[in-house]
């Protein structure tokens, strides 16, 4: 199994590295892919302000220690997400998981070949204009993506993403007394997905 290695969260000299290659080589192969989210513009403004706040903080000011962990927190927070991203769009693939930049670590062995399978579905609209969403136990899964649309669904219906590692996402701005349907796609190794059952609620 082929997955992103994150390191760069508990080593902090690995952020300008990892970040780095991550920007030359994702528009490198901006065929592979071809839709960053915006992370990947903001990491190019914020990564010379990183290094600068690394140099910075080396005698130990604390003022500028405090801004060192900041942007630090900001940096991750933006890999993180073009993680995701690259995950999704890979589908395990590991050429592509290496065309991004990122490390890979490949689990070899018998890997399971089954598509993911969502059993169950969980909403909570207990906020007002919030959803959140979410699935568990997910076996085969390496990203997830969380998914509402407005209208009944059928088969050209126009769905609103969001991808995330995890099984679970808030959808925030709804509208109140407005029925949603929502969905979650278990994206899998080998292009195998799996998919939710639909459920709807009324926002509050």
């Amino acid at each position: 199994m082929n997955r992103i290695i994150t390191k760069y969260k508990k080593y902090q000299h690995d952020i300008p590295i990892t970040s780095r290659r991550v920007i030359m080589q994702m528009e490198e192969h901006k065929e592979l892919f071809p839709n960053p989210p915006e992370a990947l513009e903001k990491l190019k403004i914020l990564l010379p302000e990183y290094e600068q706040s690394l140099a910075d903080a080396r005698g130990r000011d604390k003022q500028m220690v405090a801004n060192k962990d900041k942007l630090k927190a900001i940096a991750v927070d933006l890999l993180q997400e073009l993680a995701d991203y690259v995950t999704v769009t890979s589908k395990g693939d590991r050429t592509m998981l290496l065309s991004s930049g990122f490390d890979v670590n490949s689990e070899n062995g018998n890997s399971n070949k089954q598509p993911p399978v969502i059993e169950k579905l969980q909403i909570d609209t207990s906020k007002p204009g919030e959803a959140t969403i979410r699935v568990k136990n997910v076996t085969n899964a390496i990203a997830f993506v969380h998914q509402y649309t407005t209208e009944p669904p059928g088969q050209h219906t126009i769905w609103t993403s969001e991808y995330s590692s995890l099984g679970g996402y808030t959808f925030k701005g709804l509208s109140s007394d407005k029925r949603y349907w929502f969905r979650v796609i278990a994206i899998g190794y080998y292009g195998l997905n799996g998919y939710s059952p639909v459920e709807s609620r009324v926002i509050q």
